[in-house]
């Protein structure tokens, strides 16, 4: 049984700390947060201000940072240095220069780092990953995603782009890493877009050639008019095949309780409607990164070598921004 620290209790926090309920060999043994009231309903686990308390806690054998993504880094190193294993939502962080230095300090510490790129544990989309390897859908040429919403309305940090980096590195790069999980290395990317008030990213699309000749099309909004619902889908096409998937949940992604779905394989004039298990992904994620440390497995699904490479696509991409011209890896 390993005991957790859950560092931070927004919303992704919560997301989290809700998920730890269905994980099993696991326990959060430690809320680590500021924002400590009356409220908080502390069930079985402690509550502390202080990440000092959780680094010197013995029990604790596993830190689950879920705090803005400007703190990663510190945090990461920091529970590196105490010894304890490491799961950080995504994004990583936001430099190549950054990720060096995490990747460094975990390796010289011999501590396990695992990076939350749920969208890889996604029923539907891990669906897609399965059809393509197994060759049920084989020689996809052309690849399309969306990813769009409201603001985050649950914190104000998101504004600020050298905290967040916008929707660029808390949105697009979800669909960015999964394009990249199902076609490898890249060739070149071009992107286009726009920027908030506060010069962050916050809408863009991404035309990407990977080096296997597939293309793809990729669109992020943080832009969407409040009552748009927040929408993910994809689409992955061969010549004769279509697999679609669109999800548009009741306001933004906190409501995915009331979303409607359509999945389906279109194979020349059949429609075959697609059934998936409706697990929680974030669950199925948790579940994965403990199981690799109870068996000291290697993490297959997201390895730390594509969350380096992914990072670096993204600022490929935001260099493609800035520049408006197509940028080659």
């Amino acid at each position: 049984m390993l005991n957790i620290a859950l560092v931070g209790l927004g919303f992704i926090g919560e997301t989290h700390l809700q998920a730890y309920n269905s994980v099993k060999e696991a326990r959060v043994h430690t809320v680590c947060t500021t924002q400590v009231t009356s409220e908080n309903k502390v069930n079985n686990y402690k509550v502390v201000k202080e990440f000092d308390s959780v680094l010197v806690d013995p029990e604790i054998d596993v830190v689950d940072i879920c705090l803005p993504t400007f703190l990663h880094e510190q945090y990461i190193i920091r529970a590196a240095r105490a010894k304890k294993h490491i799961i950080c939502e995504k994004p990583l962080t936001l430099t190549e220069e950054s990720v060096k230095r995490i990747l460094q300090t975990v390796s010289d510490e011999g501590v396990r780092l695992f990076v939350g790129h749920v969208v890889r544990f996604w029923p539907e989309y891990q669906k897609l990953k399965h059809y393509i390897e197994e060759g049920e859908l084989s020689n996809v040429n052309w690849f399309t995603a969306k990813r769009l919403g409201q603001f985050p309305t649950w914190s104000n940090w998101f504004k600020e782009p050298e905290k967040s980096g916008g929707a660029l590195f808390d949105l697009h790069i979800h669909d960015i890493d999964f394009a990249y999980y199902l076609f490898g290395d890249v060739e070149s990317v071009y992107a286009i877009g726009q920027q908030s008030q506060e010069g962050a990213w916050s809408q863009m699309l991404t035309n990407i050639r990977f080096k296997n000749g597939v293309q793809a099309a990729i669109e992020s909004s943080h832009e969407m008019p409040n009552g748009y619902p927040f929408t993910a889908e994809y689409r992955a096409q061969t010549s004769t095949q279509t697999l679609s998937y669109q999800m548009k949940a009741g306001s933004n992604i906190d409501d995915l309780q009331s979303a409607s779905q359509s999945f389906d394989l279109f194979n020349d004039e059949v429609v075959k409607p697609i059934r998936v298990s409706k697990h929680d992904p974030f669950t199925l994620e948790l579940q994965y990164f403990i199981d690799c440390i109870n068996e000291n497995a290697k993490n297959e699904v997201i390895p730390l070598s594509d969350v380096k490479y992914v990072i670096g696509l993204i600022n490929s991409i935001k260099k493609s921004l800035e520049t408006k011209e197509v940028v080659r890896l």
